[in-house]
């Protein structure tokens, strides 16, 4: 089903598949998006509610926070037709801005994930959008779930990461490539904070090279790196 997705984040407009409405709101809003404009042709603009952050006006209509999709007229089950207007056309009546974020736990957007770059040796902690089109532009690309941990979280890969690519190992289980590790709400399919704890990680990763056959801690890694640099 053609959708036209308005991101105000990297500031782009693009024609995409949308599977379901459903995987939309996986994807790109982290709950479930509401009719935010109706358009001509019974076609509407599809939001979560308005946010702090990033935002777009279209038209002349109020700053709406977060992405947009528009897709066309409402069918059977909840989902709708594909989207019939020009992007091209919406680009012309879309102006980029931006909402104040309340200082509230209430109206929080962001998660705690955690970052292992195998590459780098280094083991990170950032926040993140509670979206899968947030864990898609971290990643740079295509991505897909490489493991589901205790506790709710959930690894994610590159989609490309091939044998000869730098691996990570946490207790049995070995990782290839960078990888981005996020909380999966069981019921709610919503990303949610992290839940595996940073110094834990720091205590039990190692990491390999694909040229070599030996695994190095975190902390000799970072030892390492301390000591090749140069003041």
């Amino acid at each position: 089903m053609k959708a036209v997705l308005i991101d105000p984040t990297t500031k782009a407009i693009s024609v995409i598949d949308l599977r379901s409405v459903n995987w939309a709101t996986n994807m790109f809003f982290g709950e479930r998006p509401t009719p935010a404009l109706k358009l001509p042709r019974s076609e509407i603009l599809l939001a979560a509610k308005s946010r702090g952050g990033d935002a777009f006006v279209l038209g002349g209509s109020r700053p709406i926070g977060g992405p947009g999709l528009i897709v066309g007229r409402k069918l059977e089950a909840g989902e709708r037709a594909p989207a019939l207007v020009d992007p091209d056309q919406v680009a012309q009546m879309v102006r980029w801005t931006s909402i104040e974020e309340p200082d509230t736990a209430e109206t929080r957007t962001t998660v705690r994930a955690i970052e292992i770059d195998p590459e780098r040796r280094s083991i990170e902690e950032f926040s993140i959008a509670p979206t899968m089109h947030a864990v898609l532009s971290r990643m740079g690309g295509e991505i897909r779930l490489q493991f589901r941990a205790p506790g709710g979280d959930a690894v994610f890969a590159a989609a490309d990461a091939a044998r000869n690519f730098p691996e990570w190992r946490k207790d049995d289980a070995t990782f290839t490539g960078r990888c981005i590790i996020v909380g999966h709400g069981s019921r709610s399919g919503r990303l949610v904070d992290v839940a595996a704890s940073l110094t834990n990680l720091r205590e039990s990763v190692t990491f390999r090279s694909s040229a070599d056959n030996s695994w190095t801690s975190y902390e000799c890694a970072s030892e390492n790196s301390t000591a090749g640099r140069s003041d």
